[in-house]
């Protein structure tokens, strides 16, 4: 089963738009989909003046929802608030995590998605 999400609203993102499903003959069948609502983000991050390392773990500090950062700090998050915390992690020491406020401006919610850079601490 699958959904079509070219109808869902610019603030829905689902985890998967498709799910396998057997129903057995003359039932009736149902199917879950994961959808997070909120803000799409391709946010950069910077920590100490430099992008944050590649395959860093990102994401909002009151979420399970996490990204892989890319090159030069860019990170894609959805099911964001219009404003909070982004905390980044690459390792285990002292050193290798950092946290980024962010707030949107009010015109972002008419946008599919918006992007900004932060500075990690």
């Amino acid at each position: 089963m699958a959904l079509n999400t070219n109808t869902l609203a610019n603030n829905v993102d689902l985890d998967d738009a498709v799910v396998s499903i057997v129903p057995t003959h003359g039932a009736i069948a149902r199917a879950e989909f994961k959808a997070s609502v909120g803000m799409k983000l391709l946010m950069t991050l910077t920590h100490n003046g430099k992008p944050v390392p590649f395959g860093a773990i990102a994401a909002a500090v009151d979420s399970q929802n996490s990204s892989i950062v890319a090159d030069n700090g860019q990170v894609y998050l959805s099911g964001m608030p219009m404003a909070g915390k982004v905390r980044a992690k690459w390792g285990d020491g002292p050193d290798a995590s950092c946290e980024a406020d962010y707030r949107l401006p009010p015109e972002s919610q008419n946008q599919a998605l918006s992007q900004l850079s932060a500075a990690c601490r």
